[in-house]
């Protein structure tokens, strides 16, 4: 075993987020002696009162800033004498990774190479500790007796355990071509107070104490490990001080749980029935059954796990009833397969929604505005979706196309219009057949192989552009429909109020000042006929 290790001036980047947050409250209440320097861009699933046990201890300080800032990197080690770091900034949720790919590696691969870099040119710092995940050794065989150890083979399965991958790729060359200092973890899961909701259990917890229903990717049969939050801090702790340079520290539990089981346990810490209270829905686009860690040479430097997964679960219970709110609006994350909005300065909010059609309720409303249930209250029922059906125009189209296969993925019926937009009765007989709750128009004519085709065939174009929505809209009024209409943004052009690079848009109440091409008349003059329907939300494209 190595000599120990005391650092002096400690950089965490993330710590911010759930873990690092818990590592640095740890080391500024165990040593008071350590200055802590913390650098954190603020992310959506980041926030400063994670640190609030810190904030006014004289050896903190709170650096708001991007590991993918080069300049501000390198200003900060010269600046308070870094001689240890510890890597904890990146992206992390695997259902972001999938929709959101190239915001992972940019995060989790740069990131980690700028740092590297400047602890390469600036030649002070001591020890690197990078923080990777249990997720790059891929599943673990289900008849495993013995976990994934630290020289097993890195089998990836998703974009996410794949930029962590390649991070460590790059901890380990400049470990090995210049010398650096660096120590790597791989952890299980973890769970504990202030943890953004977008991760299984907050999420489980929250929707629990609104009594709605708690979504299970696939059968809930992956079976997973669980680490309450401070026994992982304490493992870093512990990685810190006596970790020796070069190796690599697996942080796992033996105490495996299937997500069904969890789903089950905290029901049942809510006395809600499990039957009625877990719904199954789509499950990723890979979804790895089992991570298992042999964890022995962590265990060889003096750490063993505390918390039982029953006291931790209802430490975290308590935490999340107590404070409803920390999170502010967290309603999309609470979606089944959420897709965080990822873009600096742009902060807790998310794109896209998931609408289940089997019964169950995952409204977007917020924490602070609903009611919130407290442990052992029964009876509770959640408000129930009307059921959805659309009727989408346009299937040969790129946006219509688009609209059925976000309809499947999301389980919402739906159903192509078979009539032309022009014949009454066709519609008529759609509308009938399909008896839909809304319709959407992604139908018309922009020309053949472009806009030019609209010149030379202008009966054609106006019978659809125009004839064909207008007749649509008035037959959604007859049957109490809401039409979405997809209209264009081609019905404008510069000028001296909206002139190019002044970043000046248009809006929605701006008259249409381009009459180039007819193809554009027809947007025009349709957009204008249809504001006499209030049954029709335009939507410029």
């Amino acid at each position: 075993m190595a000599a120990p290790y005391t650092p002096k001036n400690i950089l965490i980047t993330g710590a911010a987020g759930f873990i690092a947050s818990h590592v640095c409250n740890r080391l500024i209440r165990n040593y008071p002696g350590y200055k802590i320097v913390v650098l954190d861009k603020l992310d959506y699933c980041s926030g400063l009162k994670n640190l609030n046990p810190s904030q006014s201890s004289p050896n903190f300080k709170f650096i708001k800033g991007d590991i993918g800032s080069v300049d501000l990197v390198n200003f900060i080690l010269l600046t308070e004498s870094i001689d240890t770091i510890m890597h904890f900034a990146a992206q992390t949720h695997v259902d972001n990774s999938f929709g959101n790919s190239f915001e992972f590696t940019k995060n989790n691969i740069y990131g980690t190479h700028i740092l590297l870099e400047a602890c390469k040119v600036t030649g002070q710092v001591k020890r690197f500790i990078h923080v990777s995940t249990d997720e790059v050794y891929g599943e673990t065989d289900e008849d495993a007796i013995v976990g994934d150890h630290e020289a097993s083979q890195l089998l990836l399965t998703n974009p996410y355990s794949a930029t962590k991958a390649g991070a460590e790729m790059l901890v380990m060359a400049y470990g090995r071509s210049y010398g650096l200092p660096v120590i790597t973890t791989r952890g299980n899961n973890v769970y504990g107070p202030n943890q953004f909701p977008e991760k299984l259990i907050p999420k489980f917890i929250l929707l629990a104490m609104k009594g709605r229903p708690l979504p299970i990717h696939g059968d809930g049969s992956n079976v997973w490990s669980y680490l309450y939050c401070e026994d992982v801090a304490e493992a870093f702790e512990t990685v810190l001080h006596r970790g020796e340079v070069d190796h690599v520290y697996n942080i796992g539990t033996k105490k495996e749980r299937r997500v069904i089981d969890v789903a089950k346990d905290i029901c049942k810490l809510f006395s809600l029935k499990p039957d009625t209270n877990i719904k199954f829905v789509e499950n990723r686009p890979f979804n790895d059954q089992r991570y298992f860690l042999d964890d022995q040479r962590l265990k060889n430097l003096g750490w063993f796990e505390r918390t039982s997964w029953e006291e931790g679960l209802r430490k975290t219970m308590e935490w999340y009833v107590s404070n409803p709110n920390w999170w502010g609006d967290v309603s999309g994350a609470l979606l089944p397969h959420p897709r965080m909005l990822m873009v600096p300065g742009i902060e807790k909010k998310s794109v896209g929604s998931d609408i289940s059609n089997s019964g169950s309720s995952f409204s977007k409303d917020n924490l602070s505005q609903s009611r919130v249930m407290v442990p052992a209250s029964k009876n509770n029922s959640s408000p129930q979706k009307p059921s959805l059906k659309f009727l989408i125009y346009g299937r040969t189209g790129w946006i219509g196309g688009l609209l059925g296969k976000i309809c499947s993925k999301q389980g919402i019926p739906f159903a192509y219009g078979k009539g032309r937009l022009e014949e009454r009765s066709q519609l008529l007989a759609d509308i009938k057949t399909v008896k839909p709750t809304h319709v959407f128009n992604a139908a018309g004519v922009t020309g053949r192989p472009n806009i030019d085709w609209c010149e030379s065939h202008k009966t054609q174009t106006i019978r659809t552009n125009v004839v064909g929505t207008l007749t649509l809209a008035d037959v959604c009024r007859e049957h109490g429909l809401l039409m979405m209409n997809y209209a264009t943004g081609c019905i404008f052009e510069y000028d001296a109020t909206h002139s190019l690079g002044s970043e000046i848009g248009f809006k929605e109440e701006d008259k249409p000042n381009f009459a180039g091409s007819f193809y554009s008349k027809t947007k025009a003059m349709v957009e204008e006929l249809l504001k006499e329907y209030d049954n029709v939300c335009m939507l410029r494209v």
